[in-house]
């Protein structure tokens, strides 16, 4: 049983918080890039009053 050091309360402790704070974090990292890939499509639109009209 050479692993059994590897699984103490203590480790598996580490190990579980390390792997649901990745988890947290992927899921946050592809919902803001969702959120800048909405936001990107209407930033090429201008008001008329603010368009500079006509010089």
């Amino acid at each position: 049983m050479a692993y059994s050091r590897l699984f103490t309360p203590r480790n598996f402790a580490i190990f579980s918080f390390l792997s649901l704070g990745g988890g947290y974090m992927m899921l946050k990292s592809r919902a803001l890039a969702a959120k800048q890939r909405e936001r990107a499509v209407g930033d090429y639109s201008v008001s008329v009053d603010r368009s500079g009209g006509g010089i």
